[in-house]
């Protein structure tokens, strides 16, 4: 068998056989097929797409191409362990506040995250925003602590899909990243190697991610949920939007502490509109991960249970009780206003100077471009524009204002803390590009801020 007549092969539009995707899966992960053989039959699956089972050919093949985790230890009866993935966005810290909450109502996690790279946010960058987090704890310690307090959090390891780190590097390179086909298999090859019982997936939608339209994003929610049904393994996805960047606060300490701010919410704040779509999104995920857990079928009684695990600050407990058994450090603060003392993480968030960028003109926000704002952090020394970039964590912008908002000319719309004047020089244009303001009829801006964040979900009973 011979690489050149596999690339002949789909270039011709052929569908290749189980023997030879697992062929060129296999000698590209030993080094033994060069990268620009792969990437020409990269471009011609791109340009020419995958017949169903040439795709879960692939998704198991890379899944299978190192070893795949055993979690049987960490299984009970009566419920199931449930993976949690988002396609990714800016400002999206929704895992760091499902995971306690889901831990805190009995539902076990044992999460492998990844690293940020171009304009959307890596979770694992965001915890490491967090002094002394060891992302790096082996697998087995990992498993243990599920045991222990019900919910892990780490890197992805290096021993899992060899061949999709492999062939996801080289796609960053070639401009194969868009197709739906390569990361469908590219994400569940991922979660299948990861041992669970069932997959939830957020699949993001608009500007800030890697599919900009409600259709794109349903084919892919689709195609995943079609390669967890041929694996047997439920997946769900819940459609969200990514139009505008998600909460308020986007860069990795700032998104930390507004997970801090949301998980110690009292009930007026956790109702406020300043949570709005953050609220939306965290319920919505959690309450599908609790149900799929087996642990409760009803979404509503989720919700409710999501509330007051919130309120009573027992997720937050679960979130404090990571980060300390990953070593994250911690501090004692005593709050005035609500007359107690809490453990707060301690944060990578000094920086030397913060600038207000305000509105130029009366009138509503009717647009923040989220790509933009994930552009101007990486501008800021934020975000990554290659794997081995270093990373500040303290820079980023804290949102006063968002889409639907009126603003007059000279208010605060957002702050940005930085420290190098050189490269706010640089994030400034982008940030002036992404903000929108126009002289629109209250009831058009009153839409904009009602829009929903939850677009769609996908499942068995409708792909």
């Amino acid at each position: 068998m011979r690489m050149y007549d596999i690339i002949e092969k789909k270039r011709d539009k052929q569908e290749l056989s189980k023997e030879e995707i697992d062929f060129f899966v296999n000698g590209y992960s030993k080094g033994d097929i060069p990268d620009y053989q792969m990437s020409a039959l990269l471009m011609a699956i791109y340009l020419n797409g995958m017949t169903p089972t040439e795709l879960k050919d692939l998704t198991f093949s890379m899944a299978n191409s190192a070893k795949t985790l055993d979690l049987s230890s960490i299984k009970v009866p009566g419920k199931y362990i449930v993976d949690k993935h988002s396609t990714g966005g800016v400002g999206d810290k929704v895992t760091l506040i499902v995971l306690p909450i889901v831990a805190s109502l009995g539902v076990g996690v044992c999460k492998m995250s990844g690293r940020g790279l171009g304009f959307t946010g890596g979770t694992i960058d965001k915890l490491e925003s967090i002094t002394g987090y060891n992302v790096e704890i082996p697998i087995n310690d990992a498993i243990r602590q599920v045991q222990d307090i019900g919910v892990c959090l780490i890197a992805q390891s290096s021993e899992i899909a060899i061949a999709d780190k492999k062939i996801y590097a080289l796609r960053d390179t070639t401009a194969t990243i868009e197709s739906i086909n390569l990361i469908a298999s590219s994400i569940m090859s991922k979660k299948l190697a990861s041992g669970v019982d069932k997959i939830l997936l957020e699949v993001t939608v608009g500007t800030g991610a890697f599919m900009k339209t409600i259709e794109d994003a349903r084919e892919l929610s689709k195609t995943m949920v079609k390669i967890g049904k041929l694996a047997g393994v439920e997946t769900k996805a819940v459609v969200t939007s990514m139009s505008e960047p998600l909460g308020r606060n986007v860069g990795n300490a700032l998104e930390i502490k507004e997970v801090i701010s949301f998980l110690t919410a009292d009930e007026e704040t956790l109702d406020s509109d300043e949570y709005r779509d953050l609220r939306e999104v965290v319920f919505e995920v959690a309450a599908q991960m609790i149900k799929m857990s087996g642990v409760s079928e009803d979404l509503e009684k989720n919700k409710k249970d999501i509330r007051e695990a919130i309120l009573s600050r027992d997720a937050y407990k679960k979130f404090i009780e990571l980060i300390k058994a990953q070593g994250g450090h911690i501090y004692n603060v005593y709050m005035d206003w609500l007359g107690m003392s809490m453990d707060m993480p301690v944060l990578d968030e000094k920086v030397k100077y913060l600038k207000e960028i305000r509105a130029h003109q009366d009138g509503y926000i009717v647009s923040i471009d989220s790509r933009k704002i994930g552009e101007a952090l990486v501008a800021l020394g934020g975000g990554r524009n290659k794997k081995e970039d270093s990373i500040d964590f303290s820079v980023g912008f804290e949102f006063a204002k968002k889409v639907g908002e009126k603003v007059q000319e000279g208010d605060t719309i957002l702050t940005v803390y930085y420290n190098d004047k050189n490269k706010f020089n640089d994030a400034y244009e982008y940030i002036a590009d992404a903000i929108n303001i126009d002289n629109i009829e209250e009831e058009a801006a009153t839409a904009l801020r009602q829009k929903p964040h939850i677009l769609d979900i996908i499942d068995e009973s409708n792909i």
